[in-house]
C-alpha cells in the first residue's frame, strides 16, 4: 500500500478518525484511498491537501468538470504517476462521456517545458486570466500530489484498474 506504514481507518485515533470519516464521505468508493492513508502519519498535512484538493476538484470554475480531470491526467501521466492516471481517467471518461478520447490523451502525455506562448495559445481557445490560474493550481496541485504518490510508493487500490499512460504498451 505505500513504503510507509499506514494508519489504517480502523486504527486512527480520534482526530484522524474523523477526518478520515470527512474522507469517505466524499468519496465515490465509500472509503478512505491509499493516498490519504499513506498521508495519516501527519493529520496536518492530510487535512490540508485533502481540503486544498476539494477546494479544486469540487467546484472548478471558472473551468469545467472535464478540463479539471483533463489538467489532473495529463499532469499526472506527464510526471509518471500511474495511481492518479487510474483514478482520474475514469473521471476524465466520465466526464466527456467518451472513455476512448480519456486514454487516447492519458497515452499522449510527454513531459515539455511551459512558455509564455502556452499562456497565449490558452487566451487564444478562449480562457481568461481566472480560468489560466484555476488551471495552473490544479496542475500544480497535481504536481504536489503525483510527488507524494510516487515518493511514498503508494500502491493502487485493488478494485481500481490501472490506466496505460505515456509509451506504454
Amino acid at each position: 500500500m505505500s513504503w510507509i506504514p499506514v494508519v489504517e481507518p480502523d486504527q486512527a485515533p480520534a482526530p484522524l478518525a474523523a477526518l478520515y470519516e470527512r474522507i469517505r464521505t466524499h468519496s465515490s468508493r465509500g472509503r478512505v484511498a491509499n493516498l490519504w492513508r499513506a498521508m495519516g502519519q501527519h493529520p496536518a498535512s492530510l487535512a490540508a491537501a485533502f481540503d486544498h484538493y476539494r477546494a479544486l476538484m469540487d467546484d472548478p470554475a471558472p473551468l469545467t468538470k472535464a478540463q479539471a480531470e483533463l489538467l489532473a491526467l495529463v499532469v499526472s501521466a506527464t510526471n509518471g504517476c500511474s495511481y492518479c492516471v487510474a483514478h482520474h481517467g475514469p473521471r476524465l471518461a466520465k466526464a466527456l462521456g467518451d472513455e476512448a478520447l480519456a486514454r487516447a490523451v492519458a497515452r499522449a502525455c510527454e513531459p515539455a517545458e511551459r512558455k509564455q506562448e502556452d499562456i497565449d495559445r490558452l487566451r487564444e481557445y478562449g480562457f481568461d486570466d481566472a480560468a489560466i490560474l484555476r488551471a495552473t493550481e490544479i496542475a500544480a496541485f497535481y504536481g504536489l500530489i503525483n510527488r507524494v504518490v510516487c515518493g511514498l510508493g503508494v500502491t493502487l487500490e485493488p478494485d481500481v484498474p490501472a490506466w496505460e499512460f505515456g509509451s506504454q504498451k
